[in-house]
């Protein structure tokens, strides 16, 4: 039985009175609910049972509700004027005019009023009813009216017996409700107010465009419906794997424990398909003639059956087919809770979701056609580690007064030097507390450091937090940064984001490049703090324009894939070769990639140069694209066994491209066409294991996952190639 009923249809402008005689009931109703509590138990009457089959005809959908399956179950009085009440209250759209509708659904009986009626919208402007109810009925567009409905003990449970949580609710979810109607957000205008009664409190939902007229099809209203249960139940649906029953528990195993065993499984191991591979080839013949678009949506449907077939060989793979099954049982929990009845299961091919992977196949046929390399990406968001200031940065200060201290300072750096004879962490610790005595804010960080760190002495974060507040509170600009990125991560402390924004700020306005790049690289990621694209943008070109590599590889980046901010190529070489200089291998590997990718700015001994400075640091992606050019000879002289030697090194170190093509070349395949069947094979997995991520309120967040669908666009494209 479902566990959620949403109702939606539209009234157009001008909708005339319907059932006059209904309106009377609402009139009396209230009175009615004050009779003796006995009452509820009786046989239902006979006039309850004529207005409800009256009902029934004039309303049919009416017996979808939860009070008609209460009342099939048990006839009484009360059961009846609950479906009776409630479908007058669902249909009163049709009874008068919307300007009444308004009026009812926020002044009714029982309606949770936040003020003076139950009405609320986006935000806390005071609403005032009867321009509201008069803007409403004079709307010459069409008004969608909506009624959610839970059960009693599932609004209790899950929060939802409340104006404020249904109002949160509604707010967090009129980006998707604008989508569903085919307008955009700013052009969406709503008002709703929460009836708390009987055993199925409900929310009213009135929606409509100021704008673009909307428009609702039948998939749009199953996509709402989606998202409104997904919201509402989210708390089930994220330890639905814990429940009791033996369906529950095999899901448990095979959720997020499944698919990362799947993934891992398919990044370890090669992949052969002879099948995917021919046609693979046969899709890039007909496109050596093709002079049209290269995007699926405009090829010829023979060029479309054979992209589809491609991905239905792909699909046949088990760990790609185990990945969609699981992706379907976890669309299908999301539909329960409004549904028993679920849409048949269809060919990932056909699946609109996972569109992204026709036109990479069409990349990949294109690229063969053409004879075009691809410059692979990693496909995770790189973990860049920490740089820490450097000793110099931290004692500049060193020759302000009094003397004294520094000297104290100066003998504790000697005695945390591991390599001298007089190596003394605990006498290094009483000349900082002395020096810090006097006022020396550097010996206060150190001390913090240390302590932090578990560095030369035992880690207490709770000593070490003591002295970097100390030396916050003096203005040292490396103090405010340390104490400002612990209280972000909250590892060993609580988490504050508030006051590590405000410790980072402070930091970097005294030029701290460190501090810089962590506030903005926060802000850029909107994951513990609000995301502020100009404001990280800022921070981030403050931070590489003083020489930070970290700061000038971010910066390069986002100017090269023009993503969150305009696209200047030449900019972002400029920082990422700056940075490459400083021998930083994610800088220096995406260099290496523009140098020998685009043709504006190609330059093949720069891109060697680049590409062979993160392979020295370690770099696999840097070591199997040298591989690939030794191999290949295209543009460089072939040479056979540097080519393995690099292809070599960067399977050792993990990269399972260079290991495909290692055992593609063993194995005397097709070079080119082998590795664009394993790019498919890998970014079809990668699109499910986002999608089951998503779908189960994966961690990231709105902003991220657009990032990552902006990515997968642009990938499927051709345009990060």
């Amino acid at each position: 039985m479902a566990r959620m009923i949403l109702k939606w249809r539209y009234i157009k402008a001008g909708t005339p009175k319907h059932g006059e005689h209904l309106v009377k009931y609402i009139a009396t109703r209230e009175g009615v609910e004050k009779c003796d509590e006995s009452w509820k138990h009786q046989n239902a009457t006979v006039e309850q049972g004529r207005l409800i089959a009256k009902l029934i005809r004039d309303f049919p959908e009416a017996k979808d509700s939860f009070e008609y399956q209460d009342y099939c179950e048990s006839k009484t009085k009360y059961n009846a004027s609950e479906f009776i009440s409630r479908t007058i209250d669902e249909n009163v759209d049709l009874i008068g005019r919307k300007e009444n509708y308004v009026g009812y659904i926020a002044m009714r009986p029982r309606v949770e009023k936040l003020g003076s009626h139950g009405l609320f919208f986006q935000d806390d402007t005071p609403i005032n009813l009867s321009e509201v109810s008069k803007t409403v009925s004079e709307h010459q567009g069409l008004v969608w009216t909506t009624v959610i409905s839970l059960r009693r003990e599932d609004a209790e449970r899950l929060g939802y017996d409340n104006a404020k949580a249904w109002r949160d609710m509604l707010r967090s979810q009129a980006d998707k409700l604008a989508g569903s109607m085919g307008i955009p957000l700013a052009d969406l205008r709503w008002y709703a107010a929460f009836h708390n009664e009987g055993n199925h409190p409900h929310i009213h939902l009135i929606s409509y465009s100021v704008g673009k007229e909307p428009y609702m099809t039948e998939r749009g209203l199953v996509k709402m419906k989606a998202n409104y249960a997904h919201e509402i139940f989210k708390q089930d649906l994220y330890h639905i794997y814990r429940e009791q029953t033996a369906h529950r528990d095999e899901l448990k195993r095979v959720s997020k424990a499944q698919i990362a065993s799947i993934i891992e499984a398919i990044n370890r191991g090669a992949y052969e398909n002879e099948t995917v591979e021919l046609m693979l080839r046969q899709f890039a013949d007909k496109l050596k003639d093709y002079s049209g678009k290269k995007v699926y949506g405009y090829l010829p449907k023979s060029c479309k059956n054979l992209v589809n077939g491609i991905v239905d060989e792909l699909a046949k793979d088990e760990r790609i087919a185990k990945l969609y099954d699981l992706w379907y049982e976890q669309k299908e929990n999301i539909l329960k809770t409004y549904t028993q009845t679920m849409p048949e299961r269809i060919p990932l091919s056909q699946n609109e979701e996972f569109k992204s992977i026709r036109n990479a196949i069409v990349t990949e046929a294109f690229n063969l056609a053409l004879g075009l390399d691809v410059v692979e990406e990693p496909e995770e968001e790189e973990s860049i580690p920490d740089r820490e200031p450097t000793e110099d940065e931290v004692e500049q200060d060193e020759d302000q007064e009094p003397k004294n201290k520094w000297e104290l300072y100066r003998r504790a750096k000697e005695l945390l030097d591991d390599d001298s004879e007089d190596y003394d962490p605990n006498r290094a610790v009483e000349y900082l507390i002395d020096s810090a005595k006097q006022n020396n804010p550097v010996a206060k960080y150190l001390l913090g450091k240390l302590f932090l760190k578990g560095e030369h002495v035992p880690k207490n974060a709770d000593y070490a937090l003591r002295w970097l507040e100390e030396a916050a509170e003096d203005g040292n600009p490396f103090a405010e940064y340390l104490l400002g990125k612990t209280l972000l991560k909250g590892e060993d402390c609580d988490q504050d984001t508030e006051r590590a924004a405000d410790l980072l700020r402070r930091s970097a306005d005294q030029g701290n490049r460190y501090a810089a790049y962590t506030l903005g690289k926060a802000l850029l990621d909107g994951d513990v703090l609000p995301q502020d694209i100009p404001e990280a943008i800022r921070l981030l070109k403050e931070s590489a324009d003083s020489g930070f590599s970290q700061a000038q590889y971010v910066l390069g980046k986002l100017l090269y894939r023009g993503e969150l901010t305009e696209q200047d190529i030449p900019k972002a070489l400029e920082y990422l070769e700056r940075a490459s200089a400083q021998k930083n291998p994610y800088a220096a590997y995406l260099a290496g990639k523009i140098r020998l990718t685009e043709d504006a700015h190609k330059d093949i001994a720069k891109a060697i140069r680049h590409f062979e400075i993160a392979a020295k640091e370690g770099n696999d992606y840097a070591e199997y694209q040298l591989g690939k050019l030794y191999l290949y000879g295209k543009d460089i002289p072939q040479d056979y066994d540097k080519a393995i030697e690099y292809l070599t090194a960067s399977a050792e170190h993990g990269n399972k491209y260079a290991d495909q093509l290692l055992h593609n070349i063993k194995n005397n395949r097709n070079w080119s066409a082998g590795m664009g069947v394993f790019r498919l094979f890998h970014h079809l997995g990668r699109l499910l294991q986002n999608q089951l991520n998503d779908d189960r309120g994966g961690v990231g967040g709105v902003d991220r996952k657009l990032r990552r669908q902006i990515n997968e666009k642009k990938q499927a494209h051709g345009l990060r190639l």
